[in-house]
């Protein structure tokens, strides 16, 4: 099996209540990834909060636009007049006809929701100032929001018919890229911890790099949207080291609190995901493009792509000063990148149905 173009003679129209909710679905979840990384800021900048600060109702808006774009979605699908979509669904309670992306979507929102509950209960008894990821309530918090990327992914991965939607899916990689490091992070440290001298951290960001680059390899298959979602999360990282420190002075000046005496000011995003990672991107469409003159199995060049990128998160993490035996780290990161990598391809391969046309569904 080799690698084929884009251009697929059974690629189908989609709803336009579906493309307008995948598009939904990016706007929520940016808006859900600033306020999570300007959370990230102001507890290293200035620490003390409360559930009810800016950051935290930035977090949650963005979910809530997630939310209600699914519930949106699955309610015109039920109602909709004519042929139903194409789109892989299922039937909830016997009534409501859900696209499984908006499906995916709308549990991870309610979930999310419910943990920002449980989270303010626990804030409530144990205190404000508590890093990320130690509480029940935030690591179920992280991994509610790898559903909703997971769903955001799924939703553009139906689309991808024209230049836009596939812009449209290798943003929407960019961004997932950057959200997933928390939920991934908090789980290397409880899988990966007893390793001796291997950093657990690098294994998790390691693997989201793994899995979103084979992944935009699988679905476009073609050299530019690999790069494309470099040149996103570039713009995507950028924007938000220049957005946000600068955010956490005015705010905290606007509430009266003090800025830490350590505090830096550095951009924590730049540290949060390796700034080199669209490095890693543009070797990821030189290997497509090689990949397609040759007629290499695409096996290879995801496990390829993905142990690449844990190499290339090992080394930024050993440069800025990260504890770790370096040597056992690579060895680590890069074998479980490159399982991550084929992983990412069989997804992509699943996905790509999501986008082919159904006998005898039409879209509405």
């Amino acid at each position: 099996m080799t690698i084929q173009p884009l251009t697929d003679p059974q690629a189908r129209e989609v709803p336009r209540r579906e493309v307008a909710g995948a598009w939904f679905l990016m706007s929520g979840y940016a808006t859900l990834l600033a306020g999570m990384i300007w959370d990230g800021q102001w507890h290293g900048d200035v620490g003390p909060d409360n559930f009810w600060t800016a950051p935290h109702l930035l977090l949650y808006a963005g979910t809530a636009i997630i939310g209600l774009s699914c519930l949106s979605v699955v309610l015109l699908s039920t109602w909709a007049r004519g042929p139903v979509t194409g789109t892989p669904s299922v039937t909830v309670f016997r009534t409501f006809r859900a696209p499984w992306p908006f499906l995916v979507g709308g549990l991870g929102a309610a979930a999310n929701l419910l943990y920002a509950g449980s989270d303010l209960w626990w804030h409530d008894l144990y205190g404000f100032d508590i890093a990320a990821g130690t509480t029940p309530s935030h690591f179920g918090l992280g991994l509610s929001i790898q559903v909703e990327i997971f769903a955001m992914v799924m939703a553009f991965a139906v689309l991808r018919r024209t230049r836009s939607e596939r812009w449209g899916l290798a943003v929407a990689i960019g961004l997932a890229t950057l959200g997933s490091t928390s939920a991934f992070g908090m789980l290397s440290e409880l899988i990966f911890d007893w390793l001796p001298g291997v950093a657990p951290r690098v294994l998790g960001l390691g693997a989201v790099g793994a899995l979103m680059l084979s992944l935009i390899v699988g679905l476009t298959r073609r050299w530019q949207w690999p790069a494309a979602a470099g040149l996103a999360f570039v713009v995507v990282q950028g924007g938000l080291a220049l957005c946000v420190p600068a955010a956490t002075r005015w705010y905290a000046g606007a509430i009266g609190q003090p800025v830490r005496d350590y505090a830096s000011g550095m951009p924590q995003v730049l540290i949060g995901f390796p700034v080199t990672f669209p490095l890693v991107a543009l070797l990821a469409g030189g290997a497509v493009a090689w990949a397609v003159r040759r007629g290499v199995s695409p096996r290879w060049i995801t496990s390829t792509v993905g142990a690449l990128a844990g190499v290339n998160t090992a080394i930024f993490y050993g440069a800025v000063g990260l504890e770790m035996n370096l040597p056992a780290t690579l060895v680590a990161v890069a074998a479980l990148g490159a399982g991550t990598g084929w992983l990412g391809w069989q997804c992509a391969v699943m996905l790509r149905r999501f986008g082919l046309r159904t006998t005898g569904a039409v879209p509405a």
